[in-house]
């Protein structure tokens, strides 16, 4: 080797596999000694490895009496028996402990590459596995909906078509008005079974009150009686709710159903809440087995274990007890997204240390609602004067993952009071889709709120949604945050949590990006005037990716982000100091401007 070869030469040619041993020759020609890259040994930190020595054989020698120059990360670099030793060999070796640990940092990414690239296969699998137990719920539900339909409407037009023949054969007999009347009763029975067919496919009341007020509603058109006890504590999200609903009405329907013979029809249902949703069903069942519920109810339990729940059946002298079990929660669109937001895991770990700080105590309750509220879905109110809920709204907010509550008008104070209380079936609301009218009153109670409630009047379900979601982690941190301020007077006067909550909501950016936003997009705002378009895309109302924001095209490259983003501070900047720029315009150029900047530095693709 070539005593004036740099140690980037030897990066530039050396294989990566031996670029630690070809480093470390190099040093050791250029001294004309020895030379040793060792790291701290893992059983023993006060020890050292050797990594790679030169000469190969000397791997302990050059310990001794050696100079020693630290390498970044942990390592060292030792020199013995140089002969020569001047201010070129001394840089020599600051160059070479320099590239070592450029070499270990370049180890260190491979490992995580390859650990990121086998958690990504491993997420794919799971990501494919998703699809197809989506897919098998679609089929089993699809089954359901069919044997749901041919049980009872096929069934009720054979006995229709039976009684037309019978009208038929005794026309001439006389008695016709008394035939024609029974017919007439059992079409009215037909229909009246197919609307309760249709309300188990989707539960009217499902949406507005929740599972067990649905279930309630649907053990009142069964034949045998239900009593129902215990609670299933706070909403969760839709999809949820609708798959702990149809499993306990599947369960429901045989119970109390007319198929069993026995002495007490009457159906017990106890409801209790723990990580799952839970009900628990029992009854007398006659001469029937465990093995005949398991039966009867197998694509039952199939599809609630497809959802993460089960569904178990037992049975001991003549008694069924059904149980129903479905996670409470699932890896939300929120907690999801949140992943990305500081301000999001700042508030989450805030929330973690009110929970610690009120222990066991009376205060635990509320810190406890807080952690619940800032993981569960957006949640969106529709209000009309439409006679139900329209499914397909449901489907496509659920799709998206946001939470659809339907309020018949008129959109008035009162509803607007319902519909921004933290608790209720229908509250803690993060937008409104107003489709009647709505009441000065109404505009003015979702304005006055402590917490921030969207308005619109235009807009489409989907639109709102999507809108919702994009924002989720900010909304709910922003929630947390009016929340956690009145648990503080709980605290000592001189606790850190209390100074912590004013300093993130003081230095949250996406904060201030939201309420603004909020402010453009309403409608009765002066701000920015003729420009308020842009600033509000820049602010994230057409999606929060840098691209989205700064008007470009999916496909724009990081160089052609930075760019854009250097304009649009300069241009806002420029815009603050006009002489026809009011103090609030100027305010609000400002925080354009730091979203710009930031945008600089964000030029990869999210």
């Amino acid at each position: 080797m070539r005593k004036n070869r740099r140690a980037h030469d030897v990066v530039a040619s050396a294989p990566q596999e031996r670029l630690a041993g070809a480093l470390v020759d190099q040093l050791a020609d250029a001294v004309g000694g020895r030379a040793a890259y060792c790291v701290p040994a893992a059983d023993r930190p006060e020890h050292f490895d050797v990594v790679a020595a030169s000469p190969a054989e000397d791997r302990t020698g050059v310990v001794e009496e050696s100079v020693r120059e630290p390498v970044r990360g942990g390592g060292v670099l030792l020199v013995a028996g140089a002969r020569r030793w001047g201010a070129k060999e001394q840089a020599a070796l600051r160059d070479t402990a320099g590239w070592l640990a450029v070499t270990a940092d370049v180890d260190r990414l491979r490992e995580d590459h390859a650990r990121a690239e086998e958690r990504f296969r491993a997420l794919r699998g799971e990501v494919t596995a998703a699809r197809e137990r989506l897919a098998h719920v679609r089929d089993l539900e699809r089954r359901r909906l069919v044997r749901a339909i041919t049980t009872s409407t096929l069934r009720d037009l054979d006995e229709l078509r039976r009684r037309l023949r019978g009208f038929g054969e005794h026309l001439a007999e006389g008695g016709e008005m008394a035939r024609i009347a029974e017919i007439g009763t059992a079409v009215d029975d037909m229909l009246d079974n197919f609307r309760t067919v249709v309300r188990g496919v989707y539960p009217a009341m499902l949406p507005d009150k929740g599972p067990r007020a649905a279930l309630e509603e649907l053990a009142a058109t069964l034949p045998h009686p239900v009593r129902f006890s215990g609670d299933l504590g706070r909403r969760v999200g839709w999809q949820i709710e609708s798959g702990f609903y149809h499993g306990v009405a599947a369960v429901l329907n045989l119970l109390a159903g007319e198929g069993i013979n026995r002495e007490n029809p009457a159906v017990e249902v106890e409801f209790g809440r723990d990580e799952a949703l839970c009900a628990r069903l029992r009854t007398s069942i006659g001469e029937l087995s465990a093995a005949d519920l398991r039966a009867a109810l197998h694509q039952d339990a199939e599809r609630l274990a497809v959802l993460g729940g089960a569904l178990e059946c037992s049975a001991t002298g003549g008694t069924a007890v059904v149980s129903v079990r479905l996670a409470d929660r699932t890896t939300t669109t929120i907690t999801s997204r949140g992943e990305a937001s500081a301000l999001f895991q700042l508030v989450t770990d805030l929330v973690k240390q009110g929970q610690e700080a009120a222990g066991s105590g009376p205060a635990r309750a509320g810190w406890d609602a807080v952690a619940a509220r800032l993981v569960q879905p957006p949640r969106l109110a529709v209000v009309s004067d439409a006679g139900g809920p329209d499914s397909s709204e449901v489907d496509s907010a659920s799709v998206l993952g946001v939470t659809v509550v339907f309020a018949d008008g008129p959109a008035d104070r009162a509803l607007a009071e319902e519909i921004v209380a933290d608790d209720g079936p229908r509250g803690s609301v993060d937008a409104v889709l107003c489709r009647v009218p709505p009441t000065s009153g109404f505009r003015a109670a979702l304005r006055s709120d402590r917490n921030r409630v969207e308005l619109s009047e235009t807009a489409s379900a989907d639109e709102l949604a999507r809108r919702l979601i994009t924002w989720a982690p900010v909304i709910a941190a922003r929630r947390a945050i009016v929340s956690v301020r009145a648990l503080l007077p709980g605290l000592p006067a001189d606790h850190p949590l209390r100074w912590s909550v004013d300093r993130i909501a003081a230095e949250s950016h996406e904060i201030t990006e939201l309420d603004l936003l909020d402010e453009l997009l309403g409608g009765e705002t002066r701000l920015l005037r003729g420009v308020s378009e842009d600033a509000a895309r820049l602010l994230g109302a057409e999606g929060t990716d840098p691209r989205s924001r700064l008007g470009l095209e999916p496909e724009a490259n990081d160089e052609q982000v930075r760019v854009a983003a250097r304009r649009a501070a300069e241009r806002w900047r420029a815009h603050a100091v006009r002489p026809v720029t009011g103090g609030r315009d100027a305010s609000v150029c400002e925080a354009l401007v730091r979203t710009a900047e930031g945008l600089l530095s964000a030029g990869r693709r999210p």
